[in-house]
């Protein structure tokens, strides 16, 4: 294939005058092409490991037919776009091959601007599906650590420095910016370390009212203030032999420092109002967005705790420094929240979308960038996360990519949202041209009964004609064959084309 096509497209096509026609055809709008002249050749060729970016496929053909082609295709490649051409508008037919997998069915003539667009936009849809697949590649190849995502050399440092403190019980202190996924290491540390089968627990230093943090850390005794209605174990102890992360630990007063110094180098604690000293074994993990020098020059932090807990500094990187991870992060993130967001179907994003992902600045860093991914998962209304989903923000003035700015058609659901049509007749209620005027809740129709009326109504006007039909009710031509079957309208045969 030529450095400067558009992609190579398998024809596969029993009659060689047809197939040079249709190769010509695709080479005029910027495609190589490669031609087998039955389904078995086909089949001998992708499995001598040649990749196409898209197949035209014949459904009439001696010995293998189109569709036991198409089946074995999918079985060999499940991502590759086969496009079918058959002589026969057969809406049966048509819907058959859909749900063995085709990308596309096509009638015979095709029009040049339609084949074009049709394969245009299957290659596109095969490319974009591969860069996610590589995607997912590079996740798992990125790091040792299952929490951990990145190939960049800052996150491949701070590999390195993680897993030295797996075999030991070092006091770690995780730097960096809020966002940047401190703990996220923490956990790594615990969860793939030595104590891994104890308890995790977790405190945001930030969030406990300043009056409660001594007992949220200790614990308290029955009735040793006001409100102390029963005794609480302090996070101290439910750490017990397993790990205590301190999140945001820049945070605590003076006096708390105090007694938390004193809990690291005697290793015991005491709960508020008790009297009895209490051993526990806990290995500590703080973090903290402050600069802890500054913090201990304006004497608002411990200089004799500050070097307690600083025996081990691993410093997080920004996002903005490690952009060669955005991509590995975004394929994550599709992978992550694909399930529970109900959007298993999107296959990829946009070349011009990532690359205003990789070009921006992300001041919250990760966390930012999962955000504005889960977001865009929500709102994009295709299989494709394109720079339309983004914020403007990151998007910025940018103008859509060509390949961004096709228009697809709408599906089902998108193109009878709202009747295009006014349901109105004349004053007597009889039937006139469209619905009648609903004159109570008993009149109005299901949005099925609408749907199949307009279906019905639109292919008979256009003399079961598939691509006019399709044009004029806004649909794609595989979801108008899908609905006629739905409605029971696909007895007829269509007039796209030739027979044979």
């Amino acid at each position: 294939m030529s450095e400067s096509s558009a992609g190579l497209i398998l024809v596969v096509d029993d009659d060689p005058i047809l197939a040079k026609e249709s190769g010509l055809r695709l080479v005029r709008s910027g495609f190589d092409y490669h031609h087998c002249d039955s389904g078995e050749s086909a089949l001998g060729w992708l499995e001598e490991g040649n990749t196409p970016d898209a197949v035209l496929l014949d459904l009439v053909m001696p010995g293998m037919g189109g569709l036991e082609t198409l089946k074995a295709m999918r079985a060999h490649d499940p991502e590759l776009p086969v496009l079918v051409l058959s002589g026969q508008d057969s809406v049966r037919t048509a819907v058959e091959t859909l749900r063995e997998g085709a990308y596309d069915y096509l009638t015979k003539p095709v029009p040049d601007d339609h084949l074009s667009g049709s394969v245009r936009h299957a290659v596109e849809r095969r490319r974009i599906t591969s860069e996610l697949s590589r995607l997912r590649q590079q996740v798992k190849e990125s790091n040792t650590f299952d929490r951990l995502i990145g190939r960049s050399a800052p996150m491949r440092g701070i590999f390195k420095l993680t897993e030295r403190t797996l075999n030991n019980d070092i006091t770690v202190l995780i730097l960096g910016e809020s966002g940047t996924g401190k703990e996220l290491i923490a956990r790594t540390i615990h969860y793939s370390g030595q104590r891994s089968s104890k308890p995790f627990v977790v405190v945001n230093c930030a969030a406990i009212p300043r009056e409660l943090v001594e007992s949220e850390l200790f614990g308290h005794e029955k009735g040793s203030f006001t409100g102390a209605l029963e005794r609480k174990i302090g996070k101290f102890e439910l750490a017990n032999e397993g790990t205590l992360f301190l999140d945001e630990i820049g945070e605590l007063e003076l006096g708390v420092q105090a007694k938390l110094l004193r809990a690291l180098q005697e290793r015991e604690i005491e709960r508020v109002g008790g009297a009895k000293p209490i051993a526990v074994d806990v290995r500590l993990v703080c973090a903290t967005q402050r600069d802890l020098d500054v913090e201990v020059k304006e004497n608002r932090f411990r200089e004799d705790l500050y070097y307690r807990i600083n025996a081990y500094p691993i410093v997080m990187p920004p996002l903005r420094s490690r952009t060669g991870d955005v991509e590995i992060l975004v394929g994550h993130m599709l992978d992550k929240h694909a399930k529970h967001l109900g959007r298993s179907d999107i296959r990829g994003i946009t070349p011009q979308a990532m690359k205003l992902l990789v070009d921006y600045e992300w001041p919250g860093n990760v966390r930012q960038l999962e955000n504005v991914i889960t977001r865009a998962m929500v709102l994009c209304e295709k299989e494709v996360i394109s720079a339309a989903d983004l914020p403007d923000v990151i998007r910025g003035d940018v103008v859509p990519e060509a390949s961004e700015t096709v228009v697809e058609p709408p599906s089902e659901e998108e193109a009878f949202a709202v009747p295009s049509y006014v349901m109105e007749s004349d004053d007597s209620g009889g039937s006139g041209e469209g619905w009648p005027r609903f004159r109570s809740a008993d009149d109005v129709p299901s949005l099925e009964d609408v749907k199949a009326w307009a279906i019905k109504e639109a292919y008979e006007a256009c003399d079961g004609n598939i691509s006019l039909t399709a044009k004029k009710l806004g649909l794609g031509r595989a979801t108008l064959y899908r609905m006629l079957e739905k409605y029971g309208l696909s007895e007829g045969e269509g007039a796209d084309g030739d027979e044979g």
